[in-house]
């Protein structure tokens, strides 16, 4: 008990493997007699110094050391694995109240993927082999489109169509990856990243121009 009360809480999980390790070189394999006996000894000293005179002169040193040993009690409930600490039964019934909670997550991740899965594709659509930059340009271009003042399209980032290049295209019989859909999309295009991919002029295929308006 004096020990104890010159530990520090971190250095509970020391002191108690050191004792331990003592122990057990007697009497292999008897972790949770230890364990019992030292949970014992702490509670029959909390329950002394309760018993303590308030009026005494010595009470308010019997509070430290309550308040000592109980903070020594909290870390042995985190080793408990014979439920010495706390009864099985509170135990089973906040397992029980955590596995409902689980549960109800569960459940919830599940009402998620399936909303998901309604914008599944059962297969991608096909950017022709050798004419995945000149696609990328196009998307590019439809970036900049505008009707009056205002523009066609926006988004607050580029994540939105680099993610769906991913996700809804693939190039000729093989898939693109979402970081070489991230290059050709640079979240500023006066800052462009050393990965950027650059459109070379003649894989310009296509030019999106407005028509003409009717009078």
């Amino acid at each position: 008990m004096l020990k104890i009360y010159e530990l520090d809480e971190a250095e509970y999980r020391a002191f108690y493997d050191h004792q331990l390790a003592f122990y057990l070189a007697e009497h292999p394999g008897s972790e949770e007699t230890f364990f019992k006996h030292i949970h014992d000894i702490v509670a029959s000293r909390i329950r002394h110094f309760k018993r303590q005179d308030p009026f005494s002169s010595r009470y308010a040193l019997a509070l430290e050391h309550i308040k000592q040993l109980e903070a020594f009690l909290d870390f042995l409930k985190t080793i408990d694995r014979w439920h010495k600490v706390e009864p099985l039964e509170s135990v089973i019934t906040e397992k029980d109240k955590l596995i409902e909670q689980l549960r109800s997550r569960v459940a919830e991740l599940e009402t998620q993927l399936k909303r998901a899965k309604e914008y599944d594709a059962n297969e991608k659509i096909v950017i022709t082999n050798s004419y995945i930059a000149a696609f990328m340009d196009l998307l590019d271009q439809i970036q900049s489109l505008t009707i009056g003042n205002t523009k066609l399209v926006s988004s607050q980032g580029q994540s939105p169509w680099y993610k769906m290049v991913a996700k809804y295209f693939q190039h000729g019989d093989k898939p693109i990856s979402i970081d070489t859909a991230r290059n050709y999309f640079p979240a500023r295009k006066s800052d462009k990243p050393s990965k950027y991919i650059d459109i070379a002029e003649e894989d310009k295929l296509f030019e999106i121009v407005p028509r003409p308006q009717k009078k």
